[in-house]
């Protein structure tokens, strides 16, 4: 897809020319504003493709070129040049560099808007006419210490309607760090203040309480292992259970995930501090203690901030925002 971008000194573009039939809009249109930069840009605006957008858009929201061109199976180099391209057509820089790697400029941030804007359009398109791209990339979720095995059901339904979407569930301990360091692009994340490189929603609060196997005899605390100590401690959540060398030291069984924890609590392996949401809807086990407030942490869904979700991302995170916070309010 062509778009050619022309108009007089006082329209930021009035006509659009382009697309198989090579047809020709002698309007002002919501496409062509959305797809003007400012004025001055579009003056020098010669030839826009869509495949020069689309490259901007997966640069973009994997954080590098050389991420954006695994994703389009194209190398490093290739998703350069077509960034060039557009930024040439466009006669302005797209990307500043900071420690974190390339992000977009001002006017960056316009052009992603109007990708972003065309990117829904064609999958509207797409939506209605009964097809949908295959070969989409999916959706890497991570959650803090492996939360989002609560969640599976939800997911499966999401899926059923949903089978566009594809879903790469992550087994991060961390998922701040994953998305920092674009390893994750969604996450479910136990956080009080996420960063400021990071945006989302807070979905709710968790709440804690110690459960154990409903009628077994004495049990031990469980702990927390090693691994979850070095991707997590410092969370006030985390020391509801022993946690680390002190568990190890004490001499207790540890786990180093929320997974591991519920399975081995009821298994009756030990007593352990569990999500009160979780621990509730699990007939074999027991609350043996009230929740203790000093051990609540907000639950977050977030995404990186320079990084806007594409079209099937924000399905996604519409759908679990409601899910999420109708499951742990139950």
């Amino acid at each position: 897809m062509h778009l050619l971008l022309s108009g007089p000194p006082d329209c930021h573009c009035r006509t659009i020319t382009g697309g198989a039939f090579g047809g020709i809009v002698r309007a002002r249109t919501p496409i062509c504003e959305r797809i003007c930069v400012a004025h001055n840009l579009c003056k020098n605006a010669r030839m826009i493709q869509w495949s020069d957008l689309e490259v901007f858009l997966a640069a973009v929201r994997s954080g590098s070129y050389t991420a954006a061109g695994r994703q389009l199976g194209v190398n490093r180099t290739t998703v350069g040049r077509r960034v060039d391209a557009l930024e040439r057509a466009l006669g302005i820089a797209l990307f500043e560099y900071s420690a974190l790697g390339p992000a977009p400029t001002r006017a960056g941030q316009r052009v992603l808007a109007a990708a972003e804007a065309i990117e829904r359009e064609i999958a509207a398109m797409d939506h209605d006419i009964g097809g949908w791209h295959l070969g989409a990339e999916p959706i890497r979720l991570a959650g803090s210490a492996g939360i989002v095995s609560e969640f599976l059901p939800d997911l499966a339904r999401f899926r059923s309607t949903n089978p566009d979407c594809p879903i790469e569930i992550l087994d991060e301990l961390n998922p701040v760090d994953a998305l920092t360091q674009r390893r994750a692009d969604l996450a479910l994340t136990l956080v009080r203040t996420p960063p400021l490189r990071l945006a989302g929603r807070e979905i709710g609060v968790l709440h804690q309480a110690v459960y154990g196997r409903r009628g077994a005899a004495r049990l031990d605390p469980i702990g927390w292992g090693l691994e979850f100590e070095a991707a997590l401690s410092g969370a006030a959540w985390t020391t509801a259970n022993p946690i680390g060398e002190a568990a190890l030291a004490a001499g207790l069984i540890t786990c180093n995930s929320w997974p591991q924890l519920k399975l081995a609590t009821l298994s009756g392996l030990g007593r352990a501090s569990l999500w009160c949401f979780a621990g509730d809807a699990e007939p074999a086990l027991e609350r043996l203690s009230p929740p203790d407030p000093r051990h609540d942490c907000p639950l977050w869904l977030l995404h990186r901030a320079k990084a806007p979700p594409g079209a099937a991302m924000q399905r996604l995170i519409l759908f679990l925002e409601q899910a999420i916070a109708n499951r742990i309010a139950a």
